[in-house]
């Protein structure tokens, strides 16, 4: 993955999904629970913990339904 990548599916403000190379996914809902650096990414889960993604070890993106807007909680 390049930057620039990352960056246009921030920019387009679509949820998406960043793959990497171990097979873990991280899903972005909106632009303020990600940070794009020159070499890394860093991503705020859902309980409000950062991880650190190195660009070099990311595999690819996905888009999600754009309808969605993040993780919640069913009982049932």
């Amino acid at each position: 993955m390049t930057r620039d990548q990352i960056e246009t599916a921030i920019k387009e403000g679509i949820p998406f999904v960043i793959k990497m190379a171990d097979g873990e996914k991280y899903e972005v809902f909106d632009k303020y629970r990600i940070a794009l650096g020159k070499t890394s990414v860093i991503v705020v889960g859902d309980d409000d913990m950062p991880h650190v993604l190195p660009l070099l070890t990311m595999t690819g993106i996905s888009y999600m339904n754009a309808n969605r807007k993040g993780p919640t909680s069913e009982s049932g």
